[in-house]
């Protein structure tokens, strides 16, 4: 079992790095109950990035409009898909532009959805010097997004670089990602043809409410399904679930007895299930989860509906407190 005081600590030292002077924050009594409400949208078009401190959304954004996000880091390499729109990669045997015409043979690969960046859909690039198939995926009434050729040429600590084309395209264009640390990644829009801001900068976010590419290795041929959910900043955060307790009851001297797990889709979508009797999403508001927020708090959470007083999916109803 991870210890939860273990990333506790690591955290405080975190934080202290990136704000000198700061006064060490003295035993609490824990927080309020505090019920919030956040509309995703019938068919999930939005990505919406919320604050536990305050309580708010912080920006939210079409979750067609970016499709690559980099690694911000200066010694950052990884390059994700957007698997909100469940998109896919594929690694042809070749370089050349004009002779990759078709995806015929090709095996194709998602983002891990624990957020693990050891096990992406494009992979370790830098090994390579042939061209990527870029399947993006579908937008939220599920219309294809098209498909696009990628080379992947380079990464310093300031940049990435990169060539593109659409899929039956016949020139290349070129890109570069400027890398910024106070945002977990950088992102691209073939869209746009450009660099865009998407997510807030790290420490002002700490869950997003998103939907996200699950894939369930089990099944054979493996599946990777679009569930709607709960995603954790990655940054320095770690959370656990805890079923068997009421939320009311869940206090700090919980941590020690649940395991603390670093994966982004540990709250997840699981919360709620469809009932296919009823046609209806059903919420289990016993599924309480804790996590450690950007500031070094801790907070428990659960859901309550997923729908709105319009009868209307899409809307995530839920209770925090701070522990």
């Amino acid at each position: 079992m991870k210890n939860w005081f273990t990333y506790i600590f690591i955290g405080t030292l975190f934080l202290a790095s990136c704000e000198k002077d700061e006064i060490p924050i003295e035993p609490h009594l824990p927080g309020d109950v505090t019920a919030k409400v956040v509309e995703m949208g019938n068919l999930y078009p939005d990505q919406i990035w919320y604050n536990m401190e305050s309580g708010t959304e912080v920006s939210r954004n079409q979750k067609t409009s970016w499709d690559l996000a980099f690694e911000n880091t200066e010694d950052g390499w990884h390059i994700l898909l957007n698997g909100a729109n469940r998109m896919q990669a594929a690694l042809t045997n070749d370089h050349n532009l004009e002779t990759v015409t078709d995806t015929f043979g090709l095996s194709f690969s998602w983002d891990s959805h624990t957020g693990n960046l050891d096990s992406t859909g494009i992979g370790d690039w830098r090994t390579t010097s042939n061209l990527y198939i870029l399947d993006r995926g579908k937008d939220e009434v599920g219309k294809s997004l098209g498909l696009a050729k990628v080379l992947f040429d380079s990464v310093s600590s300031t940049h990435f670089y990169f060539r593109y084309a659409d899929f039956n395209g016949t020139a290349w264009k070129s890109a570069a990602i400027t890398k910024d640390s106070n945002y977990v990644y950088n992102y691209f829009s073939f869209k746009d043809e450009s660099q865009i801001l998407v997510a807030p900068q790290k420490q002002d976010w700490d869950i997003c409410f998103t939907q996200y590419t699950y894939i369930y290795y089990y099944m054979n041929p493996v599946v990777a399904y679009l569930v709607t959910g709960v995603t954790l900043n990655p940054t320095n955060s770690f959370s656990a679930q805890v079923f068997e307790k009421s939320f009311e009851s869940i206090t700090m001297d919980d941590l020690v007895k649940y395991e603390a797990k670093s994966r982004i889709d540990n709250i997840g979508f699981e919360w709620k299930y469809y009932d296919f009797d009823a046609a209806y999403y059903i919420t289990d508001p016993k599924k309480n989860y804790i996590f450690k927020a950007q500031t070094g708090k801790m907070y428990k959470i659960h859901f309550l509906d997923w729908y709105n007083d319009k009868g209307e999916k899409g809307t995530a109803s839920f209770e925090f407190s701070e522990l």
